[in-house]
């Protein structure tokens, strides 16, 4: 799984919302709840880039180079239109770290490198345990 997450401290992105054909996954704006005890304290706008499983990280990678090839003009005139942006790529990844595993390396190719750069957006990979998400009792 992968989002594209783009924070504003200034503008609301529901106007882009409503006529981009870029697929969102949400758009929150400043003071908006998020969650129970949670409010926004900026405005976001969260784009799909990748449903691959989290276990498939250059399926995530390959998903994002695509995604941002073809939005790439877009995403450049909502970003150049809103200064104070701050955008990265959210990559969700399981570790793959265990007891003859120590050292989990997961490759960023140039192609996805030099888009996000040309955009001025970041990368994140969110890497959790896999045992975190199970039930007990199984």
């Amino acid at each position: 799984m992968c989002i594209l997450k783009i924070h504003s401290e200034s503008t609301s992105f529901k106007k882009f919302c409503e006529t981009t054909n870029i697929p969102v996954f949400s758009v929150v704006d400043k003071g908006d709840r998020r969650g129970i005890n949670r409010v926004s304290n900026t405005f976001v706008v969260s784009f799909d880039v990748s449903d691959a499983e989290w276990d498939s990280f250059s399926d995530q990678v390959n998903d994002a180079i695509k995604f941002l090839t073809v939005n790439f003009y877009e995403l450049n005139k909502l970003i150049a239109e809103v200064p104070d942006s701050d955008g990265y790529l959210d990559f969700t990844l399981y570790s793959r770290l265990n007891e003859t595993i120590v050292n989990q390396n997961d490759h960023l190719p140039r192609e996805l490198v030099s888009l996000a750069g040309k955009l001025n957006l970041g990368i994140e990979m969110a890497i959790y345990s896999p045992e975190a998400f199970e039930q007990e009792g199984r």
